[in-house]
């Protein structure tokens, strides 16, 4: 069974590995991202103050494969270590270069990447699949991977076949996400877990500039759940209002907020990748697998490892 034309839908981590991993077996990729730019949670906002990492902040390795892969993108210069405070917070971690999305960007090197399209419908042509957006056909290819987060995946793959309903068990909490940036001196740790029963969960210093600091703060998923439909205005304004009674900080000289639907996997299948019935079309990311960024890594590196044996490199 030959197959060198493949599509992935996605370009967070675990679609921009199997780009990585494919196009390395010789394979001809197309990665199909909906929003501007890559990296999907792991994201960085750049604004006239500072570079904002509002997804994942850092990534932490187990595993002697997410462990050599993050060493690779070091020794290109995507990756560094982080150590808040200057302390060693038992085991690395690991950041984007210059942000965190940037950590992705090489291993999209030599795929195709067509940003800025949301894929609509994946359908059968003869041997091929077809995938289309709303307003026009997008190609045909030999095997489609799917890496967007669950519910986008269910809407997506279970009219082509009803074997993905599975993708419904799977749980994710929301995450309403502050970027801030004040003018003023930063007094404190560069990591915070803020008091409970509040609204932020999380804060972290992002950067510092001439005249002040940027700050991400993260919401607690249950108060990010109850606020789900809020505005960013009025989801921003209330998280300022917690900074400032618990830290002080008042008017700050830049804020958005950003609404993380799909944050953090709280239940996962627990397999590392579905397939369809025909064999053509998977589904792969950290909804299948677990809820560190080391799953989505996994799920993509043994989607990987079946394509390879079951269609072999074309070098």
């Amino acid at each position: 069974m030959s197959a060198k034309n493949i599509a992935i839908i996605g370009a967070g981590l675990s679609g921009s590995v199997l780009a990585r991993t494919l196009v390395d077996a010789g394979y001809d990729v197309s990665v199909f991202e909906k929003s501007g730019g890559t990296g999907g949670r792991l994201a960085t906002r750049r604004t006239a103050f500072g570079a904002f990492n509002h997804g994942a902040q850092y990534l932490t390795a187990k595993s002697a494969s997410f462990r050599a892969m993050l060493t690779g993108l070091s020794n290109v210069g995507a990756v560094d270590e982080w150590e808040p405070d200057g302390k060693d917070r038992n085991g690395r971690w690991h950041i984007g270069l210059p942000g965190m999305s940037g950590l992705v960007k090489p291993l999209l090197n030599d795929a195709r990447l067509i940003g800025r399209t949301r894929v609509t419908s994946v359908n059968s042509d003869g041997d091929e699949i077809k995938l289309a957006s709303e307003d026009k056909e997008l190609g045909v290819f030999d095997r489609v991977l799917v890496t967007v987060p669950a519910p986008q995946a269910y809407d997506l793959l279970v009219p082509f076949d009803p074997v993905f309903q599975s993708l419904s068990a799977v749980r994710y909490a929301p995450c309403w996400t502050l970027m801030a940036a004040y003018e003023a001196r930063h007094h404190g740790p560069e990591i915070v877990r803020c008091k409970a029963g509040g609204s932020i969960g999380w804060m972290a210093k992002a950067f510092e500039f001439k005249d002040g600091f940027g700050i991400v703060a993260q919401a607690c998923a249950g108060w990010s759940q109850d606020n789900l439909e809020l505005s960013k205005e009025d989801a921003a304004k209330q998280m300022l209002g917690a900074l400032e009674e618990q830290f002080g900080w008042i008017n700050p000289v830049y804020t958005d907020a950003h609404r993380w639907r799909y944050a953090l996997v709280e239940r996962s299948l627990g397999t590392a990748f579905l397939s369809s019935r025909c064999g053509r079309v998977f589904c792969a990311g950290d909804g299948l697998l677990g809820a560190r960024a080391e799953d989505a890594f996994e799920s993509a590196r043994m989607l990987a490892d079946h394509l390879k044996s079951e269609i072999g490199s074309t070098k």
